[in-house]
């Protein structure tokens, strides 16, 4: 069972700076030892943001007792490309630790990408030696590592949650929400009003207006958390590949060491 590890009673006062629509949430005013800048679904108040985002930990991911007995997660299928098919396993253990292993269809030549909580680094084949991504790559794998998304963890540092709008997407209505990053990235999450699930993510790097974004189909459920088994990537709104999961794992007891750099 997910248990806080503590037994202090939270005093949490949610404010806004726009009080008439409740579209921004706020750090609450009294936060005893950070415990709640580091509790991924904490309780977060009666305004706007506060019951979408509350609704989209407790319907759309399961709740927090189920979000705390999953640790990793291994997920492998097809990643399907314009010229090209690839066979991909994928490790990811909380809170950011990921390993994508990427190859062709009976063939041992591979490429590993991966994050240590620390350093993200590839291998580009089995003879390669394995090494540190360049920066421009760097930031930006490691800021998709993170297990689940940038909605948990609301009250993180550097972290801003805004409600932005409810809009039609791939033919259903969302909630679109919006989070902004000090590693500067802006996050748009859409949220289907109706299953709290993410329809859509667009991510957008403020340092060169560049975006990239993921729509999300056929959700199944391991360990009550959601699972998309088709999903397309897009790139300034062009497609670029569609993944099929076809096989998923919960807790393989992945220990750290694992994503490592090679030595």
């Amino acid at each position: 069972m997910f248990r806080f590890r503590h037994s202090l009673i939270l005093l949490l006062w949610i404010t806004t700076l726009h009080a008439n629509d409740g579209s921004l949430l706020h750090m609450p005013t009294v936060d005893l030892e950070n415990i709640v800048r580091r509790t991924p679904m904490p309780e977060l108040g009666k305004n706007r943001i506060a019951k979408i985002l509350q609704r989209y930990y407790d319907e759309g991911l399961g709740g927090p007792e189920n979000w705390g007995q999953v640790e990793s997660l291994y997920t492998s299928g097809r990643l399907i490309l314009k010229d090209s098919e690839l066979v991909l396993n994928a490790f990811q253990k909380k809170p950011n630790y990921i390993k994508m292993m990427l190859s062709r269809p009976a063939n041992a030549e591979s490429i590993i990408l991966a994050y240590d909580g620390k350093l993200a680094w590839q291998k580009m084949g089995v003879n390669a030696t394995p090494q540190p991504m360049v920066e421009a790559e760097s930031r930006r794998f490691i800021h998709s590592s993170l297990f689940g998304n940038h909605l948990l963890y609301p009250f993180a540092e550097g972290k801003t949650i805004r409600y932005i709008d409810t809009v039609p997407v791939e033919g259903t209505i969302c909630h679109q929400i919006r989070v902004t990053l000090d590693t500067e990235y802006q996050v748009d999450y859409f949220i289907d009003i109706r299953t709290f699930l993410e329809k859509k993510v667009q991510n957008t790097d403020l340092r060169t207006n560049k975006s990239n974004s993921v729509i999300y189909k056929d959700y199944t459920r391991e360990y009550v958390m959601p699972i998309a088994r088709k999903v397309d990537s897009m790139e300034e709104g062009k497609w670029v590949s569609t993944m099929i999961v076809e096989e998923v794992k919960v807790n393989l007891g992945l220990m750290p060491w694992m994503f490592d750099l090679p030595k």
